[in-house]
């Protein structure tokens, strides 16, 4: 019996971590930007476009901070008991998401009218920045879609 007891703990547990790591993903993106950011900075040194590279990785730190004060943001939103939740604060933290995808939108835009002649490691750079992004901003889609779910959910104020 403890066996059983055991194993079924041993599951229970396993399943938590893995649906903590699903709901995480922009926590990922988060670290990932901020590796690029790391590459970006070991590049200026040795590289012709030291201005652009300079721009790309601003834009990296940029995103991180913004991101960092969501995942503040999220820790103040998840001690509002759910029969204190209002629509403001979803709509103060679903704005926080827009301006983050627009700030990396026009990184992108910026990004998009480069000219060459530029080296082909900061070509490379430009194109994983840009995808990184646009990855970004589908996750950002993603989390504001749970927002509207849960300010749907949320019943209307009586007068």
């Amino acid at each position: 019996m403890k066996k059983i007891i055991s194993f079924a703990f041993i599951l229970f547990i396993l399943f938590n971590f893995k649906v903590y790591a699903i709901d995480f993903q922009v926590f990922d993106m988060r670290n990932k930007i901020f590796e690029e950011s790391k590459e970006l900075k070991a590049l200026l040194p040795n590289s012709k476009d030291v201005i652009l590279l300079t721009t790309m990785f601003d834009s990296c730190i940029i995103a991180t901070s913004q991101l960092d004060a969501y995942f503040y943001m999220l820790g103040i939103f998840g001690s509002i008991k759910r029969e204190n939740l209002t629509n403001t604060a979803i709509d103060s933290i679903t704005t926080w998401l827009t301006e983050i995808k627009k700030t990396t939108e026009l990184s992108i835009n910026i990004l998009n009218i480069i000219l060459p002649p530029i080296e082909k490691t900061t070509q490379a750079r430009i194109k994983k920045l840009q995808s990184l992004f646009a990855e970004l901003n589908n996750r950002i889609n993603a989390e504001s879609n749970k927002f509207y779910l849960i300010k749907k959910s949320l019943k209307p104020i009586r007068r």
